[in-house]
C-alpha cells in the first residue's frame, strides 16, 4: 500500500467535524447519552472541557467559544498543530511511514519521549514532528491510552491492530475549522486555574479520570501527578464554587460512594455507556457511569 492510500485510509468517510484522536475513556460514542444532561449554549457564553481527551464533546457540541486546556502538554500542543497548520501536520505523519509492527512501535515511541522531553526549547519542526507522532502512536498503541511514569515518559505498549487507521487530511481539516470557528483558547493549565475564568452562564464539561471502582480498576497515571481520592474532593469543591459562581456544569464520573456523596444535593443520573478498553472487541460491553447536573 502506497504512502498515498495509507494518508487516505477511510476516505470514503465524508470529512465531517469528529475526534481525530482514539482515546481512552472519550465519550465519542456515548455522547448521545450524554448530549441530553448539556444545556444549550446562547451567544456570548463559553464552553469548557479542562479534562480534554480526545475532544469529543467540544467537537460535538460546537460551540460559538470554548476554552479547551489539559495538563497534558504534549496532548495541547497537538490540538494547536491541528488548529494552526492541519495540511503540514499530514505530511509529518505521512514522512512517519506506514505501521510496520512492534519494533518499529518502540523506536518511535522512544522518538517521541526525546522530543517531549527537550519541547521547551523545541524548533517549530521538532514540534510540528512531535504532534505527528501523538497522533500516530494514538492510533497504534493499546486502545488510545494514555500512560505516563514517574518520568513523564509516555509508556503505553504496542497495540497489535492489524489495518490501524491513523488519519486522514479531511478530518484535521474539519478539526481545525471547528477549532477555528469556536475561537477557541487552548491551555496547558490545572483545572482550577483554567475554570477560574469561568462566568455566570459560562458551561463546564467535566471528564476527570474516574475514581476507582474496585482497587483493581485504579487508572490515574495519565499525567505523573496522577489523579487521586484528594484531587476528586479538590474538583468537588470547584464544582460548587462554579454553580454559586452562577455557571453550568455537568460532570462524568464512576457512581462510587465517594463520588455519590461529594456531588449529594446535585442531580444525577445513572448511565449505561460503551467501554472500549478490551484487547478483544466483543468483549468490550457497557458500563454504569454517573452524569452529574449542577
Amino acid at each position: 500500500m502506497s504512502q498515498t492510500e495509507w494518508g487516505s485510509l477511510r476516505a470514503h468517510i465524508p470529512p465531517v467535524t469528529r475526534p481525530f484522536l482514539k482515546w481512552a475513556g472519550g465519550k465519542g460514542q456515548a455522547f448521545p447519552i450524554l448530549r441530553q444532561y448539556l444545556p444549550p449554549l446562547t451567544g456570548g457564553q463559553t464552553y469548557f472541557e479542562p479534562f480534554l481527551g480526545g475532544g469529543a464533546v467540544f467537537f460535538a457540541l460546537q460551540p460559538k467559544a470554548a476554552v479547551l486546556s489539559d495538563l497534558n502538554g504534549p496532548l495541547i500542543a497537538t490540538f494547536e498543530a491541528v488548529m494552526d497548520t492541519p495540511s503540514e501536520l499530514a505530511m509529518a505523519i505521512r514522512r512517519i511511514g506506514e505501521p510496520q509492527g512492534e519494533e518499529q512501535y518502540y523506536e518511535l515511541r522512544k522518538r517521541f519521549n526525546r522530543l517531549v522531553a527537550r519541547r521547551e526549547k523545541a524548533s517549530t519542526e521538532d514540534r510540528l514532528n512531535c504532534a505527528a507522532l501523538f497522533i500516530w502512536l494514538n492510533h497504534t498503541c493499546y486502545n488510545g491510552l494514555h500512560r505516563v511514569n514517574q518520568q513523564g515518559e509516555f509508556n503505553v505498549p504496542y497495540g497489535f491492530c492489524q489495518k490501524p487507521f491513523i488519519f486522514s487530511e479531511p478530518q484535521l481539516k474539519a478539526a481545525s475549522k471547528a477549532l477555528r470557528e469556536a475561537d477557541v483558547l487552548l491551555l496547558e493549565s490545572d483545572y482550577e486555574k483554567v475554570l477560574s475564568r469561568a462566568v455566570r452562564g459560562d458551561l463546564a464539561y467535566l471528564d476527570p479520570p474516574y475514581e476507582p471502582v474496585s482497587a483493581t480498576a485504579s487508572f490515574t497515571n495519565y499525567t505523573r501527578e496522577g489523579f487521586d481520592g484528594e484531587e476528586q474532593e479538590r474538583l468537588s469543591k470547584v464544582v460548587h464554587e462554579l454553580v454559586e459562581r452562577g455557571c453550568r456544569v455537568v460532570l462524568s464520573n464512576s457512581p462510587s460512594p465517594r463520588i455519590l456523596e461529594l456531588y449529594k444535593g446535585f442531580r444525577t443520573a445513572r448511565v449505561l455507556v460503551p467501554r472500549a478498553i478490551n484487547s478483544v472487541g466483543s468483549r468490550r460491553m457497557k458500563v454504569d457511569e454517573l452524569v452529574v447536573v449542577a
